[in-house]
């Protein structure tokens, strides 16, 4: 029983950190990307055991996802100082971008119909 109880505060914790990171990357995005693109976090994911966080964007327009991609990862430690201000996550996790295809495949279906 005490594990099942483990199990479920790490999810509660993980939740937590998720929004936390979200508010934080998204408040850093609004202050630092100057407004020549929307960029929306689409999903925030961290594996089991892992120390990797995949934050997942969407950008538009389209044509500039390649420079959204560069600047937040130029800008990674950065945005890590930002989460390590805000929060007191234990191991502070790293950080990967990436252009959420799934958005854009939901998009085009939309377009199609």
């Amino acid at each position: 029983m005490k594990k099942e109880n483990n199990h479920r505060d790490k999810r509660v914790t993980k939740g937590r950190a998720e929004s936390i990171f979200r508010k934080t990357i998204d408040e850093y995005i609004s202050r630092n990307s100057g407004g020549q693109s929307l960029i929306t976090i689409t999903s925030i994911e961290q594996a089991d055991r892992s120390n990797n966080v995949t934050i997942r964007v969407s950008v538009l327009p389209e044509n500039k996802e390649d420079a959204v991609i560069d600047f937040l990862t130029r800008n990674v430690s950065d945005i890590r100082n930002d989460i390590k201000k805000k929060t007191r996550v234990g191991i502070l996790p790293f950080l990967h971008f990436e252009i959420d295809k799934g958005e854009k495949h939901r998009q085009e279906i939309f377009e199609i119909i």
